[in-house]
């Protein structure tokens, strides 16, 4: 157990050891079971988009921090047990591109995926490498899609430095939840372009929460 000392101050608990399914309806209703005291906020945390097995719970009041830890102490979600630890605020997941643009580029690192908007963006992987923001876009053109941060509707993650992919990943922004899942359950586990590509290339696709 974190001695009390380090925990001074703080107003965040991070959650370990979750299902990578859990959703943040799982993680209300965790807050709500244990009988949680000034949760304001709650974040699954993300690497390129897809959930780590952490998430992030925001406290109102440092006083509640202790009370808190103790209640989670034997907690569960779904069947796994999970461990809840005091924890620094947690870091965004923007920068700005290594090519001195200095554009937005989106990492999908950290709590919501590093996006200020809720449960309306949606990450698509499994296209191919090569493909362009305006070929995604056109290949979703059944979809209704608003721009993303002010760009156009599909950006594509950026993988991490150094590191080459036959493969990329695009995140895009429906108009709504309900589109958003829509989109979801038409793309996740289809083929792009089959009767080009075959089944070469595999689409898997979620929301982000």
């Amino acid at each position: 157990m974190i001695p009390r000392f380090v925990d001074e101050g703080r107003t965040h608990i991070q959650l370990r050891e979750l299902p990578r399914s859990a959703l943040l309806t799982d993680l209300r209703r965790l807050c709500i079971r244990n009988q949680l005291l000034g949760v304001t906020d709650v974040a699954i945390d993300y690497h390129r988009f897809l959930p780590t097995g952490r998430a992030y719970l925001t406290l109102a009041h440092t006083k509640h921090l202790q009370k808190n830890l103790q209640a989670l102490e034997k907690a569960s979600v779904g069947s796994l047990t999970i461990k809840a630890t005091s924890a620094p605020p947690p870091r965004s997941g923007h920068g700005l591109d290594r090519t001195g643009t200095q554009r937005k580029v989106f990492s999908g690192n950290g709590p919501h995926g590093g996006m200020s908007s809720r449960m309306k963006h949606v990450v698509i992987w499994g296209l191919p490498g090569k493909i362009s923001e305006e070929a995604v876009e056109n290949y979703l053109r059944d979809f209704r899609l608003d721009n993303v941060d002010g760009k156009i509707g599909a950006v594509k993650v950026e993988l991490p430095a150094n590191t080459f992919s036959l493969y990329s990943r695009y995140l895009v922004r429906p108009t709504s939840m309900p589109e958003a899942h829509r989109l979801v359950r038409k793309l996740h586990m289809t083929y792009y372009q089959p009767e080009h590509w075959g089944r070469r290339y595999q689409l898997r696709a979620r929301v982000v929460y």
